[in-house]
């Protein structure tokens, strides 16, 4: 269950990220709450990993970084 908790706080933590950057630029809350999400999302990741799951640890981490890059890369009015 720590694993996907983990995936969902990378995902989270990328796209508020990406939102972020793209938008009006970053704010101290934003910055806070995405730091949190992150460390908390990679705790959860690496408990998960050494139980020896490693799939979440992957999923959110690449996943993180491609929800990022989605949102900081598309349109919005």
């Amino acid at each position: 269950m720590d694993g996907w908790l983990a995936v969902a706080c990378l995902w989270l933590a990328g796209a508020g990220w990406g939102a972020q950057v793209s938008g009006r630029g970053v704010t101290a809350a934003g910055l806070a709450l995405t730091t949190l999400l992150g460390g908390a999302g990679l705790a959860l990741a690496m408990r998960a990993f050494l139980a020896g799951h490693d799939l979440p640890l992957v999923l959110g981490s690449v996943g993180a970084l491609g929800a990022a890059a989605l949102l900081v890369f598309t349109r919005r009015e």
